[in-house]
């Protein structure tokens, strides 16, 4: 039985995510990016590339009523692949890995979080192997991608969620509810000092970029232990002095992390609220 392998450098709609969540990344802090170009470039209209995408999004996005039709789908999607035309489909796939690397760290980039990366992992199996192959692993393969493709009497009576009923109301609604939004925001983190409003900013421009925000945090996290350490020196009651000391040893190692989280975030400027209030007592 064969052994079945996945590679980030040949699942197309893997390398597509990674890509439109580092341009989302560069939207946010920067104008000028090179990522909208070679989006353009691999995922323009007639690519093979733009073709098997097409063909990813269908089984991720595209849902059935019946375990019957969804593997019927299924079927015709693997079959439409091998139709693809697959020495130009390897070419302008090695081709865009290449200008991705060329641009940026390859690894750095392939680092980025994405939501459905089990789904599009199992859909390259499909597409890359036959089902003779491995039997079982490509049938878990399938049993993946029918969580997207097949519909649940939950999925069918959900009621419409917020941003839907947002999205129909006239636009000077919108205009108005969007701007109360942002008086909202800026009324409750108005009180953020400029070292918690700019580790805010990082994760918010970073969220996607796991390893850009590793970078800054891992630098944070030292300093934050520094001045935890520098106070603690002044505290005379025993009890407060090693409850300080106690909390500069919790402080979180950003090199375990496989992922920051909200609540990491959350917790590095509570501790910068600390030492803010330990700069007052100690002026």
């Amino acid at each position: 039985m064969k052994k079945l392998k996945h590679s980030k450098y040949k699942n197309t709609g893997i390398l597509f995510e990674m890509l439109v969540r580092k341009l989302t990344s560069e939207t946010m802090s920067s104008d000028k990016t090179v990522t909208v170009d070679i989006i353009k470039k691999y995922f323009g209209k007639n690519t093979e590339l733009a073709k098997e995408l097409q063909l990813y999004n269908s089984l991720i996005k595209e849902q059935h009523k019946t375990e019957a039709r969804a593997l019927d789908f299924i079927r015709t999607i693997r079959e439409s692949y091998a139709h693809l035309n697959q020495s130009a489909l390897k070419r302008q796939r090695y081709n865009l890995v290449k200008e991705i690397s060329e641009n940026f760290v390859f690894e750095r980039v392939a680092k980025i979080h994405i939501n459905n990366y089990k789904a599009l992992a199992s859909i390259y199996m499909l597409f890359e192997y036959k089902d003779s192959d491995n039997p079982k692993r490509l049938m878990e393969c399938k049993n993946a991608v029918l969580e997207h493709t097949l519909l649940t009497e939950k999925k069918e009576t959900l009621k419409p969620t917020l941003i839907e009923e947002f999205s129909k109301q006239e636009k000077a609604t919108r205009l108005l509810t969007y701007k109360i939004m942002i008086d909202k925001f800026n009324d409750k983190y108005s009180v953020l000092s400029e070292s918690q409003k700019q580790l805010l900013n990082k994760y918010i421009t970073n969220v996607n970029d796991t390893e850009a925000l590793r970078e800054y945090v891992s630098e944070v996290i030292p300093t934050l232990k520094t001045k935890l350490s520098e106070h603690s020196k002044h505290i005379t009651e025993k009890v407060t002095k090693i409850k300080v000391e106690r909390l500069s040893e919790m402080l979180c190692n950003v090199e375990t992390m496989k992922r920051l989280k909200e609540s990491h975030i959350v917790s590095l400027m509570r501790y910068m609220d600390l030492i803010d209030e330990l700069n007052r007592v100690h002026k």
